[in-house]
Parts: C-alpha cells; sequence; structure tokens
C-alpha cells in the first residue's frame, strides 16, 4: 500500500511564486501540494477543505482580500487547523518585525525571509513534516 505524502498548502498572491512551490515541492520533493492565489481568499474555507500538514503563507499580498497575518489568525482560532506548523515566507522584513512578539510565541511558525535558497525552503518543510515517501 502507498504511503500517503504529507499534504502542504501554499497561499500567495504571486502566480510565479506559486507555481515554483509546486514545482519544488510537488514535482521535486514528491509532497501533495495545493495552490491557492490569496487575492482570492476571503476565508480560510479553501485551507480547510485541502487538508493541510503544512502551511507556506505570505505575510501580505497586493489583493483587497485578507492578509497572510489575517489569515494566519484565523487558522490559529479554527479548531481543525489550530496546531498546523506554518512557514511564514515573505519579504515584508517590516511585516515580520511589527509580528515578531507573536511569531516568538508560536512555536509552530518560523519565518523564510524572500529571497531564500531553496536548500532553506526544503529543510523546514522536512522539519515539519518529514521526507515524501518516494513515487512508484
Amino acid at each position: 500500500m502507498p504511503a500517503d505524502n504529507p499534504h502542504i498548502t501554499v497561499v500567495n498572491d504571486n502566480p510565479d511564486f506559486l507555481q515554483l512551490m509546486h514545482t519544488l515541492l510537488a514535482e521535486d520533493s514528491g509532497y501533495d501540494v495545493t495552490t491557492i492565489d490569496g487575492d482570492s481568499l476571503r476565508d480560510i474555507e479553501p485551507i480547510r477543505r485541502s487538508h493541510p500538514d503544512l502551511m507556506v503563507i505570505d505575510l501580505r499580498w497586493r489583493g483587497d482580500g485578507l492578509s497572510g497575518w489575517d489569515i494566519l489568525m484565523a487558522v490559529r482560532r479554527d479548531p481543525a487547523l489550530s496546531e498546523l506548523p506554518i512557514i511564514l515566507c515573505t519579504g515584508d522584513l517590516g511585516g515580520l518585525e511589527e509580528h515578531a512578539d507573536a511569531i516568538a510565541q508560536d512555536s509552530r511558525v518560523v519565518t523564510l525571509p524572500k529571497p531564500f535558497q531553496v536548500v532553506e525552503m526544503e529543510d523546514l518543510v522536512r522539519r515539519f513534516v518529514g521526507e515524501a515517501a518516494p513515487s512508484k
């Protein structure tokens, strides 16, 4: 029976970033990946439906929907997602500083400032969900 691979949900407003994460995590590493356009996100239901073991999210985006920080806070309030590990991958260094105290108090959130090295993302993913099972 094949092993279930960890499921990673990536939320970002940049289609290029979503494609990069799909290539890196699904095609190259073998994880199951759902990508969600952050500009279209109005609540966390699409995240809940994806059944993530890990979420990668940006802190802010250009659209008028919920910000990444709003989504992170909603995830923490949701009983089904409250323990979800989160990689906060962002170029918004001011935002990281603004939320530094809250981030430091949540051991399930790590930050990965953009630009990042691929190996840094891979290491964080493995830290939270382990290796993907090899495909047959």
